[in-house]
Formats: structure tokens, sequence, C-alpha cells
């Protein structure tokens, strides 16, 4: 994959620059197949083992297909090699037999681009994917039909087959395994926990069609260990683990971490299928500035270091890039904005959590030893309130030790040193179950049969909780370990070394801690010893049991590699900020030296112009010390910044100690080996660095905002990326000449081996007042005698709703073919003085849901609540024949989680009677989007529009005919009950070659009872509740937007009174601005057709009436009109 990718790269940069490309690049890149296997520690393709780096994006949630390369560029920046795409069956199915992957859905071209950005993929089809998507992912006609879903029902899995067959064949094509693609992996279903019979013959239903449908990948799961045996096992059943949760209304607020390998599987990676990259937030919600505070940068430093703790060698974070809800494809629960807390903001823009992204994955993918290791019990740290858990890789003895506190919601400061073996193997000594191990009382022995000892040393421990109960370990040698777990059950025990008691050691932890030390010693006099561990029944106050555990038992030896305190240097130690944690690593071949090891962090090492280039950070102002290890003394140039030195003749060791602050930079030389340059930062400096690998070798740049590519060809690097106010930069590479989206820049060389150069920079953006607003009431379906006789009669007696029916006949809209936003419900009945009211039940689900009603033209008034009773007015009921209008809306349909027809429930009105004389009959004719699950506007889609009337009338399209509309200012008020629309056009000019994230803000007094939708260019980008909140800001993604030409705005207005309606001011907001090499091209966006959306004639009466909530029958009223 990767030599194509060089290829292509190359030829399109240097295509950019004017350079020509020898003949031999143009050829057709070879398609070699790959293998993608796995064992019990990672993922390996063509052998390689592969640390998964991943986050999860939706191309149904960024309807501009340019700017997919956008996201998958920025994420291949930030160190990510993988992304996770769902697959959303609705998005791409109006109704049943039709699929559409044209235009905004073209899936071809959205793998093309993951292959480009040089991202893997794990496909996600489902058919069921949640994600906070309409109907979960299922398509709205299916909410018509019989059957239960998630289920080996044979209606629903003939469903499921069809959409199956139309987007395995899509998959199919794009597998690593074909070498025609970078699909790695294909996940079966989602969330999906129903072991029972039925649930494994779904399962295993799914699993068949995608192999008979040509998937040769991988199957995976994020079920959290449901299939990773049994019937329909998947080859990785991985975790699905969002420990933080979703109320982002208080941000500081945390929970301590999981340990994700308690029902670790043998023989099979431990993957994290979905973690928590950030949170959804509901309609009233405190917004998503909160969620992303409470999944912010220290969350990632803290939570994704402890997966990577506990043996984690594949990670998929869950959102990298939210998006945008748009149209009517939110579920209930959620408003338009699916911006998510998410690295990668909706609008495009990198939250203060990439750089953290950033600074963990660029050491998943340069170390390589990570992507195999077991636990290792470390040494405890000198300050208790801080934990080590560490790994070692059994071939090359790496160690990895990260450092948090031990209560990982700690907003506390300490400082602790550390002890290194480095003779340290892995495994140990003895198991648990050994028979050097005697134990005395009512040991229990447990292994992989019970679903805890995942992260357990050979999948093994032995416990008790008995007092007196004890384990003796008869040994000869100078030094013994004991290796136990720590736990919120855990108790008390003795320690005794040759009858003497030595220790008492609390096996306490607020959360699992897998493969601790309990008791060490070392250095003891040579010869026969025991050490025995006594149960005391005794326990810590916090402490929900007595248990004592034993995991292993290692015998120790002397070393010259071991290092008891760790810094070495007087005065200096390991500091952790409060929510923060560090990951050392100790024994690695840093290029051609040897790193015993440092208290710096490991940010990349690559060989770049003959030389080791390696980026270690830390904490600004902090110490760093770093140790390597020679056969001879090498020199030692500091070529920028403070650093000393001390050699150790003993051990061959080079001691270098220095503080955090900017960018220190050490050039060691040994006799006889590359030179290693040390680039010694702080934290913020190392996040400024980026990594690129070229067909010639890797580079490494410092500053700009984004380097998006690289490639280098005859001793020329051509770079392209994005820059801001700042267009300075510096690069480690063993190029001579620079190119900068595709332009010569000169290249200074420096004293470090590198290169400065310079890009342009952005410029200033300008945006224009929106003004010339035009104005037209609507709800013409709210007055008498209005033609409905084209519309659907509700006639149906019975429904696969999976809600009761309320009264007969059927009026849910669903039952009809209106399947998203508003449906007009138009009844008629004869009055005969008896009827003083109308109780209606409408189900729009969620908490944003609202219904109005009219008798005879007059408002009787709207409702949020499911179920409301409206009184007549004295004077509206007419002898004879009576009409009832209702407004009404479906906010999404529900998701379907737990495998119960939860998408099905009805939508739209639900049950009428009216007061005073209950059986007279009604009869309902109801319309919802024009054309039904037909539609007017394939490119848009189904769910881009609802039933108002001016959308069924195109008022919402590019080049209506406006002319006669009335003129208007925002913000203003409007008394009229119902629907109006506001109309504008805007012309833009945003400066060229720039990336720039614009969208429109409406500001409001939130007392204002009255929502709204925001179409731009005929796209629907935003719902707005102004007496609900919390989103005022709607990003407009580029593409739909038109940065260089006329924009139409159209706003339709649903006043729920008859006093506070109106609209807001309505402004531009400007959310970011990069010069930039990306290229946008405009939406097809269908404009207004007469021939399409011309409608007939509406009634002549444009008046409404309102009038009072309640009147007393023969009392006078006032309607105002």
């Amino acid at each position: 994959m990767r030599r194509a990718l060089f290829a292509a790269l190359l030829a399109f940069v240097f295509a950019l620059a004017g350079v020509t490309v020898p003949q031999a690049a143009a050829a057709p890149p070879e398609r070699p197949a790959h293998t993608v296997t796995y064992d019990g520690y990672s993922f390996l393709v063509d052998g390689q083992r592969t640390y998964l780096w991943s986050g999860e994006f939706h191309s149904y949630r960024l309807p501009s297909p340019d700017l997919w390369l956008d996201i998958f560029q920025k994420m291949k920046a930030a160190g990510f090699n993988s992304t996770s795409l769902y697959f959303d069956w609705g998005y791409h199915s109006p109704r049943q037999g039709v699929y559409d992957f044209s235009g905004i859905r073209d899936l071809d071209r959205l793998l093309d681009m993951a292959q480009q950005a040089g991202l893997y993929v794990i496909a996600r089809p489902g058919p069921y994917i949640n994600a906070e998507v309409d109907g979960g992912g299922f398509p709205t006609w299916l909410s018509t039909t019989p059957g239960h879903t998630r289920s080996a029902d044979p209606v629903y899995l003939k469903y499921s087959d069809e959409w199956q067959t139309q987007i395995d064949r899509i998959i199919a094509r794009h597998q690593l395994t074909n070498g025609t693609g970078s699909v790695l992996a294909y996940q079966v279903e989602n969330e999906y926990y129903n072991g029972n019979a039925d649930g494994r013959a779904y399962m295993k239903h799914l699993e068949d069609k995608a192999r008979a449908d040509g998937i040769t990948v991988p199957l995976v799961g994020n079920n959290n260990g449901t299939f990773n045996a049994g019937e329909a096992a998947l080859d990785v059943d991985a975790a699905d683990s969002y420990p933080q949760g979703f109320d982002c209304s208080n941000p500081t607020r945390w929970n301590g971490v999981p340990d994700i390998s308690y029902d670790h599987v043998p023989g099979k990676p431990l993957l994290t299928a979905e973690f928590q990259g950030g949170a959804f937030d509901p309609w009233g919600g405190p917004g998503y500035a909160k969620c992303a505070q409470l999944i912010n940068d220290q969350f990632a430093n803290v939570f994704y270091k402890q997966n990577i703790a506990v043996g984690a060698t594949g990670q998929s974070f869950y959102m990298l890039h939210g998006g945008t809800s748009w149209g009517w494809s939110a579920i209930p629960q959620n408003y338009t904005s699916y911006d998510y807390g998410a690295a990668i903001t909706e609008a495009r823009q990198f939250d203060p959590k990439y750089a953290e992204d950033k600074l963990i994955g660029y050491f998943t993918q340069s170390v390589a030893p990570l992507t195999k290791t077991d636990g290792l019990a470390a040494a405890p740290l000198t300050d208790p309130a801080l934990t080590d858990t560490a790994r070692i890789n059994p071939d090359t003895r790496t160690q990895f030790h990260t450092l948090r506190h031990t209560d990982s919601t700690s907003t506390a400061t300490n400082t602790t040193s550390i002890a290194l073996d480095l003779a340290a193997h892995a495994g140990y000594t003895y198991d648990d179950r050994a028979a050097e191990v005697g134990y005395t009382g009512t040991w229990s022995h447990v292994g992989p049969e019970v679903n805890y000892t995942g992260g357990d040393y050979q999948h093994t421990e032995s416990f008790s909780e008995v007092t007196g109960d004890s384990v003796s370990i008869p040994f000869t040698g100078t030094g013994i370990r004991w290796v136990t777990s720590k736990d919120p059950s855990h108790g008390i025990a003795d320690v005794y070394l040759d009858g003497s008691k030595v220790d008492t050691v609390d096996l306490y932890a607020a959360g699992k801690q897998n493969q601790v030390t309990g008791y060490e010693v070392r250095d003891l006099p040579a010869g026969a010893h025991t050490l025995k561990i006594a149960v005391t029944g005794q326990k810590n106050a916090k402490a929900t049991g007595p248990f004592v555990v034993v995991d292993a038992v290692d015998l120790l030896a002397g070393s010259t590699d071991y290092y008891p305190v760790v810094p070495q240097q007087p005065g200096t130690g390991i500091t952790l900020n409060g929510r923060q944690s560090k990951i050392l690593v100790a024994g690695y071949d840093l290029g051609a030296a040897r790193l015993q090891y440092s208290t710096s962090e490991v940010l990349t090492s690559a060989a770049i112009g003959g030389r080791d280039v390696a980026v270690l950070y830390g904490d600004h102002g902090g110490p760093g010390e770093t140790v390597l290890r020679f056969a001879k003394q090498p020199s030692v140039q500091v070529l920028g910044g403070a650093a000393t030195s001390t050699w150790d003749a003993a051990r061959g060791d080079l001691r270098l100690n220095y503080t955090h602050d900017g960018l220190a930079r050490v050039l060691v030389t040994a006799p006889g080996a590359r030179p290693l340059l040390l680039l010694l930062a702080d934290k913020a400096t190392a996040a400024t660095f980026w990594r690129q690998d070229t067909a010639s070798g890797p580079v490494l740049v410092r500053g700009t905002d984004l380097v998006r590519t690289a490639a280098t060809q005859n001793g020329t690097l051509a770079l392209t990326g994005d820059t801001g106010t700042d267009g300075a930069f510096e690069v480690f590479t063993a190029a001579k000449s620079l190119l900068w989206n595709g332009s010569p820049v000169a290249a200074q060389p420096t004293s470090s081996g590198s290169v400065t150069s310079a890009a342009p920079t952005a410029k200033p953006v300008t945006l224009p007042d929106l003004t010339g607003w035009k104005h037209q009431q609507e709800s013409p379906e709210s007055q008498p005698g209005f033609d409905d006789s084209a519309w659907p009669v509700a006639d149906k007696d019975t429904t696969n709703s999976s809600t009761a029916l309320g009264t007969k006949p059927v009026l849910f809209a669903d039952d009809y073919g209106f399947h998203t936003g508003n449906t007009w419900y138009r009844g008629r009945f004869t009055g005969d003085g008896k009827q003083t009211g109308i109780t209606l039940a409408s189900q729009s689900g969620g908490p944003a849901g609202a219904f109005s009603a009219w008798l005879n033209g007059v408002f009787l008034g709207s409702s949020k609540d499911p179920q409301h009773t409206f009184p007549f007015p004295a004077g509206t009921l007419r002898p004879g024949e009576n009409e009832i209008s209702v407004l009404t809306v479906n906010m999404g349909h529900e998701e379907d989680y737990g495998a119960a027809n939860g998408n099905k429930a009805a939508r739209g009105l639900t049950a009428a009677r009216l007061t005073g004389a209950p059986l007279t009959s009604v009869t309902w004719r109801l319309q919802g989007v024009r054309g039904g699950e037909t539609g007017l506007d394939p490119v848009r889609g189904p769910l881009n529009t609802g039933g108002l009337y001016g959308e069924r009338a195109g008022w919402s399209l590019p080049g209506f005919p406006d002319g006669n509309w009335a003129p208007a200012a925002l913000p203003t008020t409007d008394t009229t009950p119902g629907v109006s629309w506001y109309r504008t056009t805007a012309d833009l000019d945003l400066p060229r070659g720039q990336d720039t994230s614009l969208g429109l803000t409406i500001t409001d007094d939130p007392a204002r009872q009255y929502r709204a939708l925001l179409f731009v260019n005929g796209w629907q980008l935003g719902q707005y509740v102004n007496y609900l909140g919390p989103q005022h800001s709607f990003p407009i993604p580029t593409g739909i937007l038109n940065p260089n030409g006329r924009n139409t705005i159209a706003v339709a207005v649903w006043n729920l009174d008859g006093s506070s309606g109106g609209l807001g001011k309505i402004a531009w907001t400007n959310y970011g601005s990069h010069r930039s090499p990306l290229t946008v091209r405009q939406n097809a966006s269908p404009g207004y057709d007469p021939a399409r959306y011309a409608m007939p004639p509406a009634p002549t009466a444009g008046v409404s009436l309102t009038a009072p909530d309640t009147a007393s029958g023969g009392q006078p009223f006032t309607t105002t009109a």
C-alpha cells in the first residue's frame, strides 16, 4: 500500500510544482495482495506488527466529499494509521430495494481517499450502527416492516441481507488483502451483547453473509468479548468503553480509569473498537464546549496511556471528528451538531486534544517494541500516591513504565523516583500454580474460565480471604518478588522472610491493578530462604473485602543493569501534575544507541541524513534525565539550549541532565556509530513537530499549523500543509531544497543539520453583514378550505409499529411513507354543538418535540408535551363540517440499542379524541415530505427535508422566485402562529488558496417560543430551537457553502404561540482560516424548478386567527388576526 501511495503522492506533488516526474513513476502502481493476521499481542500486516491508532469518522456527517480527504490527512498527520468508518444503511436507502452510492454517498471515493492518505480502514457496516443517527442507522422505511430487528428473524434478515449485498461489494473491492485498498478489518453488527442461541444465530448469519460476499479481512466486533468464543466467534471481539459517560454538565468530574484487559482472551490482541474520544450532548444540554472540557487533553493523556499500560495494541477513538447531523439525520435526543468534543472539531479545527493524540500517536508508531509486550511487575514507587504499570517486550526486553496517580481522579502534584532492572525478562519464575508455591488453607485457584483474570500472568491467580491462610515459597538466591494485584475488594497481608515479619501490605486500590509488586527484596545473603505471605482478614476501611491474591513469584538476581534510584541526579524526580500520565521507556534501541532509560517521554525517532534523530519531551520547567549505553565514551555537543553530561565508565553510561525549556539540541557521537541528535523539548514545543514518511525515509518538520504530505525526489523535499499567521518552519531532512504547496521556498541550513524556511501565511478574512432579508407567511394548511384532496387518507387499521395503537385509524406518519421532519394532519368532523375540544397525542421523540393545532383556521395553541387537550373557544365550532389542522414534527427515529424494534416507535399523531363527543368520527388526511419515500431531491436525499409547505414548494432552494415577498430586517418579531420563511442571498469572496471554515450564528432571547430550520443553498444544516438550545452556531461545510460566489440562505420559522415569534439576528462566524492546498469543489445543489416544485394556489384566506387557550361556552372572547 505504501509504495503505491508514495508513487501517487510524488506524481501529484511534483506535478503541482511543475517538476517533471520520470516516466517510470507514471506506470500503474503495483497492487500486491497483503496478509492481515493477528496473535495474542497485535495485528500483523505482511507479518509486521502494527499498532492500530485509529479514529472514528462519519462521511455522512460531512456532506462535502472533498473535505473527507482533509479529515483523513489531519488524522494521518497526528500519527493515526487507521480510521474507523460507520456506513449508515439509512443514508443510502430511501426506500426498500433502492440504494444510492453517488455524490455525497460515494463510498468508493471515501475508501480511495482513506488509502490515499495512508490510513487503514476498519469498516463498520452494521447493519445496525447506533451512532446517534436516525434509527441507529436503520433506513426509515424499515420502521414500517414486520419482523424483529437485530435477530435471526428471517423477515428482518431478508432486509439486512439486501443491505449487506450492496455494501459488502464496495468494501470487498477495497480490502488490503486484495491489494486494491486499505480495509484491514470488517466489524460485524455493533454493540451487540445477546450471546444466547438466537443472538449467536443472528451473528453467524451476518458473518457467513460477509464471507460469502467476498470479505476476507478479519471479522471484528465491539461487543466487549461476547463473541470471542463459542458459536459465531469473531476473529477479535474488542472492547467498547466510555468511562466518563455523557454528562458534560460537570466537566471537571472524573471517573477512575478502567482496566480493559480484565477479560482479555489469550491468543487475540487487546483492542478497543470504540474508546471515548468525546461525548454527545442532548437538547437543552451544556453544549459541546463542556464535552470537550470533560474529554480533554488530560483525559487522553491519562486514559489512552492506561490502555497502553494494560497491553492494548489497537485503540480507536469515537469520535475523532464528529461532524454534523444535518437534515433530519439525528436521533430525537440530539441536536444538529455532532461536534462530540472531538479532537477535530465540527468546523475541522484542532481541539487541544488533537496535540495530545499526536504526541501519543507518534510514540505508538515509532517505538516498535510496544506492539509485543507482557506485563511486568514494577518495583514500588517512592511516593505511594503514584502507580507504575509496567510492560516488557519479550524479545527486545524494552520496558514501558506508565506512571499516573493511583487515584486517577487526583489533581494533586506528586514527585517520585523509580527503580529499574533492565536485566528483567518477560514472565516470572513461578506462576501461582507452580509446585514450588505451597498453599496452606482454603485458597481458590482460577484461570481463563472467569472474566477477571485477563490481566493476570498466564491468566491465572490464587486468592483467599480466610484469616491465617498462607503461602510459602522456599528459594535459593539473593532476591525475590511477590507479584499480586490490587482491587477494591482486596485486603491486607503480612509478609515474612525466613520466619520474621518484614512487611504489612495493603492490596486495596480504587480500581483494578494487575501484576503489581506486593513485596520485593534484593541483596540477600546467598543461600536458602523462605518467603511467606499470610492472610490477615483485615482490610482498608475503603475496601469491600479482605482478599489476598498470589499471581506469580519471581526470583531476582543481581545485575549491573539495575538502577535503584531513577533519576540519579540529586534533587530531581519524576513529577506528575494532577491528571497526568507519563510513559517512560527503558532498554530501547534508539537508532544505533541503546537507551537505558529516560525520564522524558519519547515522541519519535528516525534515521535522517546519515544520523539518528530523536525527539524527547517533558513538562515545561521540569527536569529530564536520559541515559545512553555505549561501548566507548562518545563525544557530546550541545548545539542549542542547555544540558550537562556525565560519563560512567564502569557501566558505559552517558547520562544527560537538562531542563525541559523550549528545545535543547544535543549531538552525541560514539566511535564507529551513527551520530544521534537528541531534540529535548518541553511538551508545547514537542507538539509543534510533524512527522511524515516518504519513499526516501522519514522527515521531521517543526512549525506550521499542519503538514499534510511529504515526498522527495532528486534532493528536493515537497511538503504540503497549512499555515496561519506564522509561516516559519524547520525541517530535519537530507534534502537540500524545499517546495511548499508546490512552490519553491528558501532553505537555510542550521548548525543542527536541519534547514529553516517560511511559507506564505493566511490573509485576513472579512465577512459581510447579512441583509436584504425577505419574509413570507406560510401554513396555508391551517386554513379552512385548503385543498388536501391529493393527500393520503389515514385509513389503515393495523401497523407494524412498536407503539400501541391509540385510536383508529392508524395515524402514524411512517405508515403513510412520511419519515422525516414535519407532517401536517387535516381532520374533518361534523359538529353538533357537543364537541368542546380535542385531545391530541403526538410523538415527536426526545425533549424537543412540539405540535400546533387549529380549528377552522383559529389557532388553538401548541404543546411541547406528547399529549394535550385543546378546548374549542366558543364560536369556533361550526354546525356541519369542521376542519382540524395539526402540525407535528418527527425529531428522528429512536435507536434500537436493546434490539427491541426501537426504531419502529411511532411518529406524528398517535391518537385523537374529541372531548364532549368522543364517538364523533374524524376523517384524517396527512402530508409530509413531498413525494414520500420517492422524494423530489435525490441529490440531497431523503433526510434533507420534511413536509412544511415551503419545503414542498421549494422555498428552501436557490433560485426560488421570492420577488413578491415582503422586505424584512433581522432581528424581528412576528405574532402570527405557525410557519413563516425568511430568505436572503450572500455573496462571498474569501481569500483564495485558503481553507476558511464558516458558519451561521443565531442570537436571540431564549424566552421567545419559536424554532427554525436553517437552509444554505438548499441544504438543511441546522435545527434551531430558540427556547431550548444549546446550539446557536451552525458550521456550513465548504462545498455546500460557496466561498467565492452567491449563497442562498433560507430559514423556516415555526412560531409556537401568538406573541413571541419572529427570528433573532443571524451573522457569519469564522471558525478558522488557513493558507492551504486544500481544493474543494462545489456540491451539486439543484435549484428551484417550477416544473417540479410549483404548488397549486393556496386559499386566499391569508388571515390566521388566534384565540385564547380556554373559553367558557356562551361567553364572549377576543381573537386577534
